[in-house]
């Protein structure tokens, strides 16, 4: 496989939000998570929105995503799925939802 760089004119969106959950709740942070990727994954504009669970921390989640600009992500954090999700989620997480914005270098 061969990994192609982003053109230097990509105004794709990458955002990676890393969430902790409380000791004891990552079963139900990971199941609330799982019904957000499907649902995320049918949104305009989005072209990868993926889970991930820390192999060696249980608690630490994160998700890996990719938009085709910065509209859909904002139209994506308008969507009723997200709004459900963050408040449902804020009961299992240990800390405040911590969201990097990448760009590709290359």
């Amino acid at each position: 496989m061969t990994n192609t760089p982003a053109p230097a004119n990509d105004t794709a969106t990458y955002v990676i939000p890393v969430f902790k959950a409380k000791p004891g709740h990552a079963d139900e942070l990971e199941q609330l998570l799982a019904v957000l990727q499907t649902a995320s994954r049918r949104d305009d504009g989005c072209i990868e929105y993926t889970v991930i669970s820390d192999e060696q921390d249980r608690n630490t989640f994160l998700l890996y995503e990719k938009w085709t600009d910065a509209d859909a992500l904002v139209l994506h954090n308008e969507k009723r799925h997200v709004v459900d999700f963050l408040a449902s989620a804020a009961e299992h997480m240990a800390e405040t939802l911590n969201v990097h914005r990448f760009r590709p270098i290359a």
